[in-house]
């Protein structure tokens, strides 16, 4: 028999073919039916039953992804090879090269949620793309449901399961890229309850996706059942891109929405899961199997199944798909005991529903036919036109057309194969692969009886695949039956079972475990599978095969003492020496290698050769002198094998081949199968009141080709072995017929009755425990004209089993029943306690855990399969769940930990319910170093910081380096200086300070592993300069680490374009492929000439620090990283013209996108530093001003300020941009607002954002004018022009004065001139502050100091005492290296620092004693009593200004070490420089000096850096390199001024080696 109608037709009229499409792709789970039957993929048995068939390759992928989302395999629309898509728990898609295995693209398309924010441990660590996504073959369109989240979306945070959602997307095969946006799926009412609706945090998409027309159909159920979640169906329809129907399984009064989304079990539940297998559809209709259900409309009464349940838990449900996909109840089947299975966790909807090929499996009544089986023991075969509903049954059973009772739960479901009579296949967990065979009662009612099971059994665990058949064209004689199992890997065997119920096993290569629920996905000859540790593998025969022949070779059928010869035709594909051998794997099947060809054959050679099925000497019956094993009737297969000597290399030596036929007997031929009938066990619940039955069929079949006459039947306990065995007949006339002690049948056939060839008769027969508990057999035989034979029947009774629970009490002894609290109390970090749970059998039948959801993380179970879901506990004897507590060793004086977590269990002991474990411990931390009065650590751990900041050491103050170095010790130091802060670092130093160490530079607690120098199992640091950092946790709270002033930034918004996220390169090509454009010359760029270059693109973005892309479209491959952080992005790079705003990475690019509600910018800059010449008599906004860029125009209020810090510290009249960003120096940001006035601050306050209308000041309202300068735009009525402190132009206002207002320079003699490029003096800060910095200058610490042994000896007081201050010092001492302020009115200078001072401890000015304020300014200090503030000289270079040679060749004797420069106190040193140079010159422009070399040459100067000389790069007696901050490799383009860029902010910069800096 070929491939039915029935499934081509399904399966073309839901996959329409193209011409891409292949008859061998696999764009779905399964068929549309989920019959399981797959005809259509080449799978020749003779084949895969031989050493052709192996592992052609294997793929790993990422660390803890898992693929629970089956392979697919597709044919693009263009043509092609196969390809594979491949879907991941981690949000990753992939496709591949079915036969290679080459990656082909890739994407990440959301970040995963996290399963830490549930406690549900079924799907580990992530849970992303979960259910099996669908393609559309019409449009190479993939489509599948992602779960990630939307930051603070239902309450605050980036993660959390409230704030988790769904999107549907739509993704083109060819590229990966998305068809359209991402549609949100949450928020969406229910049809058939509107009070209901969807939160994607709470469920899980866990079934494979149907699509039928347009509408995408996806199941979602709960996690664990934890959480106020509902069952539903969701449809998009794809065309209009929305969701067009929700229809939930419960729905109405009896489970009302109460919105606690933490209430536990709430919603009404009956989740959609099906352990993956997808909604079946026949075309019109969607089917579905729900889980344990809360609301119970059905009671006692009888209901139809159209009656409109509205509450379906633990039912199988058809959906009828009205106008525009909306579905529709229309019938339902509900288990008469769906109650218990409640109580009991025995899911129904554990394993979904196959509809079965109604051209085959269909009788008298039923026309088309559905079978699913569950959790509670029980397969049902259900008319799929009328399912059932609820008791509608003899005494108010189930009235389905069978119940199969194995007493074996399953997951997964069923897989059926149509042809050689029919069969369906059920896999229990932990038991072998059941085979039933269609059959018919007397009235041609179908029925299944049991007729075979393979040797092998499953995995004792959940997980357990779905049986999957195959054949070679849809031909009769070669079914495979292919399992996935999470212990063995791949199964395969021939379906059809043997005459004695044996299954033939084929042997496969071994793959590891498979994950849970898995099916191959089959392409052209080859099969797709992932196991649990994320390998995805392809199993195949090899493509060189030396022969192409006829297979399978049919026979038809053939008598049994007859002979039927067929002729094998064969090309060689290759040059041939010899065919050396040919066997076949039936001795009936006969080739004479005479007839081989004898000697070379050549390529493109054709040749032939008889084979012969020869039954001549076979006989009937199990015959002891049979000559061959197949005695019995039926279809017969086996492999012919052909072994080359080839002439040519690479082409595998052997060539099977299929080949296949019937057998028949002329005569009649008695078959009964099974030849056991096994009732399980009953369970005795209430006898003898209530005594359970048990039915199941046994099929008496006639095998021969004449009438068989049945002549009686008798049964027996006697051996059958034994001389004399006495039968006892079988008697008719009532209404069931005996066929032993507690075995009866309802419809035996009367003796006499004829059965016609190729006919059979199904028995219905029942097992009733009559004498109790024990165990029942007998021996039931048939007499007939077609010989004899006998099946054992067989059964036991038992009462009840009874679950006896109990938790360690950590002492060798256990808790009472009652207690549910695991608790393991104070545990020491980096220890591993443990605690049991313990459940006993103290009843009379096997005790099955029907729900087991074990604790994850920390907590976690030595054994994974200790007490897991379906595991048995024999009578007496009692299963352990072991948990560990799992801690990490620490750091000392952490904060105690209390951990919590859950183990939820249940069983089938009805009185037993579910019983959910709560587990805690605390992890107390070691505590070390000084303590307070209630004997606490004063000093708490922060974390490991790397401490390469470019302005210096996170802690400035080293109190020792030894090897007694703790974290103990150097706390103490610490606090005996009054310090906040101590850190450990290179095992042997303490570091102390009073300033918090900036939240930027926090590492992972990973790169803190030194081991401390004096105790070693402290952690003191890390390599690459990593710091153990501790606080005073009476002055400090975590938590304020603010980003350092001027620290650079990513920029969020500028013009019309938004930022987007940090992108990975693409896979092929660029990330954006429209256009680059150059970098600006002799500036660099930034994210604003890069947001100018690509004005008109969709997006742009920028990478490694100078490079710009454009682009319309995200190419494939190209993904947003999951982390905001520059370090862990790998947008860490700063822009080669703005140090201050970061510009990507290598290969990352920050990625800006054109928001259309944003008006294009009328004119742009390449370089924020420079402002653009303004319109004549048109106000602009100031794009930077002093060390400040602009950022855009805020809202304000005068309720709550943005900014906060310094209010108005101009006056009104005379306000300016510049006079403003001068009064705010010292602050972060500093704000004009309407028109007069000025704000400053460190920090943008909540309730301020970025006012709409973008950069017009006519839409943002930013549009009044400032009242010192009309020409500038000074905010306007709450709202703010915003800026914010740019280090890189600070630098620049410093070297290179720029023209802010006209001014008057003070000259010697009569000259006056109106300077044009040097700004006014700028107020003094408001303080008082310790300065920093200066134009030409540089703060080096607080120094000790004596009248007798001065710390500067060169000049003493140059200046007036009364109008000291740093600046005025700075003017006087600018002929030495040093200068320095003390006791408030005191300035010396000189070329060297003395010895005996030295740098006092201490950050701040109590601490150090540099706390006097100056004479001639307030709001600086100027020392303090022995204390000297001392600065040095640093040079502005690479900068040629127009003015007198005194000052140029002052200027240029300075030295420097790349510190920024502070444009605050610029006014007073220049002006001053210039007044002693007696210039009468207009200093009029600014330019940068670059020599042109004439060959390789030292550059001397570039940048702020300075050459200074060749250096030895490893230190005396070390590995450590010279500069440890930043490293990188530029094996093609290294320059200097590259090095230079991506130095900026490192006070030292290097090349090395022609490639390394």
């Amino acid at each position: 028999m070929i491939l039915s109608r029935w499934l081509i037709a399904s399966a073309l009229a839901l996959l329409p073919q193209v011409s891409g499409f292949a008859s061998t792709d696999s764009p779905s789970d399964a068929d549309p039916a989920q019959s399981g039957y797959l005809p259509n993929h080449n799978m020749d048995p003779a084949v895969v039953d031989s050493a052709e068939f192996g592992l052609l390759w294997k793929i790993p992928f990422n660390f803890q992804e898992q693929f629970y989302a089956k392979p697919l395999v597709y044919t693009p629309n263009a043509g092609g090879n196969q390809l594979v898509f491949l879907a991941s728990s981690q949000n990753w898609i992939r496709t591949l090269d079915a036969k290679t295995g080459d990656l082909l693209n890739s994407r990440q398309v959301h970040t995963p949620f996290l399963q830490s924010d549930i406690p549900c441990t079924d799907i580990p660590n992530y849970i992303g793309i979960i259910g099996t996504p669908i393609i559309d073959t019409t449009s190479d369109i993939v489509y599948f449901f992602s779960k990630t989240y939307i930051p603070n979306y239902r309450y605050a945070g980036n993660t959390g399961a409230y704030n988790g959602v769904y999107y549907f997307h739509g993704v083109d095969i060819n590229t990966l890229t998305d068809t359209f946006p991402p549609l949100l799926v949450d928020g969406v009412p229910a049809d058939n309850d509107p009070m209901k609706y969807f939160i994607g945090g709470t469920v899980l998409q866990r079934p494979a996706l149907t699509m039928i027309g347009s509408v995408v159909y996806g199941g979602f159920g709960g996690h664990c059942d934890l959480f106020n979640y509902t069952g539903q169906v969701v449809g998009v329809d794809v065309n209009l891109k929305e969701v067009v129907t929700n229809f939930v399984t419960e729905a109405g009064p009896l489970v009302p929405q109460t919105n606690i989304w933490n209430e536990n079990l709430g919603g009404g539940q009956g989740g959609i899961w099906m352990s993956g297998m997808a909604l079946s559809t026949d075309g019109e209709r969607l089917f579905w199997v729900s889980g344990n259900g809360d609301g119970h409309q059905n009671v006692d009464a009888p209901a139809s199944g159209s009656s409109g349940c509205q509450t379906l838990g633990e039912a199988c449900v058809n959906l009828n798909i009205g106008d525009g996909g909306k579905l529709l109840l229309t019938d339902y089947f509900q288990p008469y005991d769906y109650q218990n299975l409640d109580g009991g966790d025995q899911d129904f909807g554990s394993g979904g529903i196959a509809l079965l090929d109604p051209t085959i499996f269909k009788g008298t009544g039923v026309s088309k036919m559905a079978v699913t089986a569950g959790k509670n023991g029980k397969i049902y075969i259900l008319n799929a036109n009328n399912l059932g509903g609820y008791r509608n049954g003899p005494g108010a059973t189930d009235g389905i057309i069978q119940t199969i009772t194995t007493n074996k739960a399953v997951f997964g479901g069923s897989g059926s194969y149509p042809l050689e009579g029919g069969f369906i296949y059920s896999t229990p967990i932990g038991y072998p692969t059941y085979v039933y065979k269609l059959g018919f009662d007397g009235n041609g009612v179908p029925l299944f009886t049991q007729v075979g099971a393979t040797t092998e059994t499953s995995a004792g665990r959940v997980g357990v695949g779905i049986p999957t058949i195959t054949t070679y064209q849809g031909k009769s004689g070669t079914a495979i039956l292919w399992m996935c199992d999470p212990d063995a890997g791949l199964r395969a065997w021939y379906a059809v079972p043997n005459s004695d119920g044996t299954m033939t096993t084929i042997n496969l290569p071994q793959v590891n475990g498979l994950n849970k629920f898995q099916r191959p996905a089959f392409g052209d000859t080859r099969l797709y599978v992932t196991d649990a540790e994320g390998t995805l593998y392809c199993l195949g025969s090899p493509v060189n095969l030396p022969l192409n022949c006829s297979s399978p070779v049919e026979f038809g059928s053939v008598a049994l003492g007859t002979s039927q010869t067929e002729t094998v035709t064969c090309t060689a594909k290759i040059e041939i020496n010899q065919i050396t051998s040919v066997t076949t794997g039936d001795a009936n099947f006969q080739v004479n290698a005479a007839n081989l060809p004898q000697g070379p054959i050549q390529a493109d050679t054709t040749f032939t050769f008889p084979v012969i099925w020869n039954l001549t000497t076979t006989h009937t019956g199990g015959q002891a002198n049979a000559s061959y094993g197949n005695v019995s009737p039926g279809v017969k297969s086996t492999a012919l094998t052909l072994t080359t000597l080839n002439g040519v290399g690479g082409y595998s030596t052997t060539f099977p081949i299929s080949l296949t036929g019937t057998e028949v007997s002329q005569n009649a031929f008695l078959v009964i199968s099974p030849i056991t009938v096994d009732y399980s066990g009953l369970v005795l619940l209430n006898y003898p009141e209530d005594v359970p039955t048990n039915s199941l069929s046994f099929t008496i079949s006639n095998a021969g080709l004449s009438p068989l006459t049945i002549l009686g039947y008798g049964y027996t306990t006697d051996d059958l072995d034994d001389d004399d065995i006495d039968w006892t007949n079988t008697t008719f006339g009532g209404a069931t017929q005996d066929l032993g002690y507690g075995f009866t049948a309802s419809d035996l056939p009367a003796v006499g009755t004829i059965i016609a060839g190729g006919a059979q008769i199904s028995v219905d027969s029942s097992f009733t425990p009559v004498n109790g508990t024990g165990n029942y057999a007998s021996f039931f035989e048939v007499w007939s004209n077609g010989g004899s034979q006998s099946i054992i029947l067989e059964g036991s009774a038992s009462t009840a089993p009874i679950a006896n629970f109990s938790i360690s009490n950590g002492e060798g002894g256990w808790l009472p029943q009652t207690n549910l609290l695991m608790d393991f109390g104070d545990v020491v970090p980096g220890t591993s306690p443990s605690l049991q749970i313990r459940i006993c059998d103290v009843g009379g039948s096997v005790l099955m855990v029907t729900k087991s959801k074990p604790p994850n993380g920390v907590f976690r179970l030595d054994d994974p399969t200790d007490l897991h879901e379906s595991q048995q506990i024999p009578v007496d004897q009692c299963a352990y769940g072991t948990v560990i507590f799992a801690t990490n060793a620490e750091t000392p004086n952490n904060p105690d930990q209390v951990y919590i977590n859950s183990w939820t269990l249940n069983t089938d002991d009805l009185n037993f319910g579910v019983h959910v474990i709560q587990i805690q411990g605390t992890v107390v931390s070691r505590k070390v170093g000084p303590t307070n009065s209630s004997d606490l650590p004063v000093y708490s751990y922060l974390g490991c910081f790397i401490d390469d900041a470019p302005a210096g050491r996170l802690l400035p103050t080293q109190p020792y380096d030894n090897s007694s170095n703790t974290n103990g010790l150097c706390q103490t130091e610490a606090q005996a200086g009054n310090y906040i802060f101590a850190g450990t670092e290179y095992q042997t130093e303490c570091w102390i300070g009073d300033t918090p160490p900036p939240s930027l530079y926090q590492a992972d607690e990973s790169y803190c592993t030194f081991s401390c120098a004096g105790d070693a199992t402290q952690v003191c640091g890390g390599f690459g300069g990593y710091l153990s950092v501790y606080y005073d946790s009476s002055r400090y709270t975590p938590g304020n680490n603010t980003q350092p002033a001027g620290a650079p930034i990513t920029v969020n918004q500028t013009g019309n374009y938004n930022y987007i996220g940090c992108y990975s390169e693409a896979t092929v090509g660029r990330a954006l492929s429209g256009l680059a454009p150059g970098i600006p010359a002799g500036i660099g760029n930034t994210i604003e000439s890069c947001e100018a270059s690509c004005q008109g693109y969709t997006y742009f973005g920028v990478e490694y620090s100078n490079e710009c892309y454009c682009g319309n479209n995200i190419n494939a491959g190209s993904v947003n990283q999951p982390s905001s952080d520059v370090l862990v992005n790998g947008c860490s790079m700063l822009c080669g013209g703005n140090v201050s705003e970061y510009c990507g990475g290598p290969d990352r690019l920050d990625m800006y996108q054109l928001d259309g509600s944003l008006p294009a910018p009328t004119s742009t800059t390449s370089t924020p530093a420079m402002s653009p010449t303004p319109t004549p008599g048109a106000p602009s906004v100031v794009p930077s001003a002093g060390g400040y860029s602009y950022i855009g125009c805020y809202t304000d209020s005068t309720a709550n300020r943005a900014l906060t810090g310094l209010a108005n510290p101009v006056a009104g009249a005379t306000l300016t941009v510049e006079l403003c960003a001068a009064a705010c120096v010292g602050f972060t940001y500093f704000g004009v607002e309407y028109s007069a006035e000025c704000y400053c601050g460190n920090a943008l306050l909540s309730g301020s954002a970025l006012a709409t209308g973008g950069s017009d000041p006519t839409q943002n309202l930013c549009d009044m004018t400032c009242d010192g300068n009309t020409s500038e735009y000074c905010g306007g009525p709450n709202r703010l022009n915003t800026y914010q402190y740019n280090a890189s132009l600070a630098s620049a206002s410093s070297a290179i004065p720029t023209v802010t207002s006209s001014a008057r320079l003070p000259t010697s003699g009569n000259a006056s001139t109106t300077s044009t490029s040097i700004s006014t003096a700028v107020p003094t800060p408001i303080g008082p502050i310790t300065v920093q910095k200066g134009v030409g200058f540089s703060y080096m610490g607080c120094y000790s100091d004596s009248v007798s042994s001065r710390a500067l000896t060169g000049l003493a007081n140059p200046g007036v005492a009364s109008q000291n201050d740093v600046e005025q010092c700075a003017s006087d001492c600018i002929a030495f290296t040093y200068f320095g302020v003390e006791y408030g009115a005191e300035c010396y200078c000189g070329n060297a620092i003395i010895g005996g001072s030295a740098v006092v401890p201490g950050s701040t000015p109590a601490v150090t004693g540099c706390n006097m304020v100056c004479s001639g300014n307030a709001t600086e200090y100027c020392g303090g009593s022995n204390r000297i503030n001392i600065y040095t000289y640093i040079a502005v270079v690479s900068s040629a200004v127009s003015s007198s040679s005194t000052l140029s060749s002052s200027l240029g004797a300075f030295s420097t070490l790349g510190t920024s420069l502070n444009a605050a106190t610029s006014s007073s040193i220049i002006a001053s420089s210039i007044s002693a140079a007696s210039s009468a010159s207009v200093i009029s422009s600014v330019s940068s000096i670059a020599p042109t070399p004439t060959g390789p040459v030292h550059v001397q100067s570039v940048g702020k850096y300075l050459y200074q000389g060749c250096w030895n790069d490893t230190q005396q007696n070390s590995n450590t390199r010279t500069l440890s901050g930043f490293a990188y490799f530029n094996t093609t383009g290294l320059t200097v001024e590259l090095c230079a860029a991506q130095c900026a902010g490192y006070a030292w910069m290097g090349v090395e080696y022609g490639q390394e800096w």
